[in-house]
C-alpha cells in the first residue's frame, strides 16, 4: 500500500520518531552516503542530465506555484529538487521504500502504475517520468496502464515530460493510448522531442487532452 511521507512543521512538545527520523537521521544517512560513500559525477556528465539541469530544470524554477509530481528518486536525482521554488507543491514518488532517502518533504512511496489510486484526481500541473518507462516499466501494457493513471492526476492541459532510452524500448509516444489522451507539445521553448547524438536517451513534452 502507498504510504505518503511529509515532514512536519515545528514541533510542538514531544517529537515522535518518525519526525526525528526525518528531521535527523535522514539528513545524517544521506549527508555521509553523498560525502563518502555515492559518487554521482558520472551521471552529472550524461548528456541527458547536463540537458535537465541546463534547459529543463532552469525553467522550471521559474514557476513560482503549482503542483508538480516527480517520479523516481535516486541519489543522483537528490539535487534535482533543489530546483524548486519553495511555493511549488512538489510531490516525490518511487516505488521502493529505501528511496524515501532521496525523496522531497513530500514523498509518497507507490507504484507510479497505480498513482491515480494515491492522489486526487487531475491535482498536477505537471509531471516528470524520466528514466521509469525501460527501467522498469518496461511492457507496453504497464505503459499504457501509466499513461491512464497518469492522465487522471493532470489537470487539463497537464505537462507530461517523459525520458526514455531508444535502444531500451520502443517509442512510447507512438502507443496508441498516448496519443488518444496527450498531444505533443513545446515547453517553455524547448522541442517536442530532444535527442542526443552521443546518448540514446529521449526527452518528449506531452500535454493532456
Amino acid at each position: 500500500m502507498a504510504q505518503l511521507i511529509t515532514t512536519p512543521g515545528p514541533a510542538v512538545g514531544s517529537v515522535s520518531g518518525q519526525s526525528l527520523k526525518k528531521l535527523l537521521y535522514l539528513p545524517i544517512k544521506r549527508w555521509l552516503l553523498l560525502n563518502f560513500k555515492l559518487d554521482s559525477t558520472y551521471f552529472k556528465k550524461q548528456p541527458d542530465r547536463i540537458w535537465l539541469d541546463q534547459h529543463l530544470y532552469p525553467r522550471l524554477a521559474k514557476l513560482k506555484q503549482g503542483r508538480i509530481l516527480f517520479v523516481g528518486c535516486a541519489y543522483y536525482t537528490w539535487e534535482s529538487l533543489k530546483y524548486f521554488d519553495k511555493g511549488v507543491d512538489l510531490v516525490t514518488v518511487d516505488i521502493d521504500e529505501c528511496n524515501q532517502l532521496w525523496g522531497g518533504k513530500n514523498h509518497l512511496v507507490a507504484s507510479i502504475l497505480d498513482i491515480d489510486k494515491y492522489v486526487a484526481p487531475h491535482s498536477f500541473d505537471i509531471v516528470l517520468l524520466n528514466g521509469i518507462f525501460g527501467h522498469g516499466v518496461d511492457t507496453p501494457e504497464m505503459q499504457i496502464q501509466t499513461y491512464k493513471a497518469l492522465h487522471q492526476v493532470l489537470k487539463p492541459s497537464g505537462l507530461l515530460q517523459i525520458g526514455w532510452n531508444h535502444d531500451l524500448i520502443p517509442d512510447p509516444t507512438a502507443l496508441e493510448i498516448s496519443q488518444e489522451l496527450f498531444v505533443k507539445t513545446s515547453f517553455e521553448g524547448l522541442p517536442e522531442r530532444t535527442t542526443f547524438p552521443d546518448s540514446t536517451h529521449v526527452f518528449d513534452f506531452l500535454r493532456a487532452r
